[in-house]
């Protein structure tokens, strides 16, 4: 009985699929921290032993570095959002920085005051979307008016796939998505779970998005 009781309780707590996908991302990343820190930790001790300028050391830091910034992200844009925290614009900047620092893509959060973890990851997973749109780097800028989110991007090139972008509208019929374009459509359900509505609009060069 009491087993019965706590598996309809987990049901009623993660009741649909973004929570389920949420919750395995979260555990990927739990997995991954552990061998991610020896790997950087070996990485010290080379640094000590003084070969830590050989290519073979330099590539292994730069490789360890950028995965470790990229699961920090994925921790936030792919994992479980606890209402009830809050994300401080500082670390905002670190894990946004960090995880497009290889990228071409210079990011800036502009956003002055702490914001809820589940809003915090609709934003993170729109930055990706912007990503996504920006062949050869460019700058993302995010910004706040009241309860309204901007998200403006500058580049040499945005490219434009209406049938892509509609994804994040609602009511827009859906393209059949690739797991290099998943967060599009996790996007949309985060902006749907939080009752926020999402507009796009392009030029070839700017790319901009409003969360209200």
């Amino acid at each position: 009985m009491e087993s019965l009781l706590l598996s309809l309780l987990v049901m009623h707590m993660y009741d649909t699929s973004d929570d389920i996908t949420a919750l395995i991302s979260a555990r990927i990343c739990h997995d991954l921290a552990s061998p991610l820190g020896a790997i950087a930790n070996g990485v010290e001790l080379l640094e000590l032993s003084g070969v830590a300028e050989i290519p073979e050391a330099v590539l292994l830091a730069d490789s360890v570095n950028c995965a470790t910034a990229r699961m920090a992200f994925i921790r936030v844009a792919y994992g479980f959002a606890n209402s009830r925290s809050l994300m401080a614009p500082s670390q905002a900047q670190q894990l946004l920085s960090g995880n497009f620092a290889d990228r071409k893509i210079n990011l800036k959060w502009r956003i002055s005051q702490d914001i809820p973890k589940p809003l915090a990851k609709l934003l993170f997973l729109l930055t990706q979307c912007c990503e996504t749109a920006l062949p050869y780097g460019g700058e993302i800028q995010l910004n706040q008016r009241g309860d309204v989110y901007d998200l403006h991007t500058n580049a040499k090139e945005v490219r434009h796939e209406p049938d892509l972008w509609a994804c994040l509208t609602p009511d827009a019929a859906r393209p059949a998505l690739t797991s290099a374009l998943v967060h599009f459509e996790l996007a949309r359900l985060q902006a749907v779970k939080l009752g926020r509505d999402v507009r796009v609009r392009f030029s070839d060069t700017t790319l901009d998005m409003t969360v209200q």
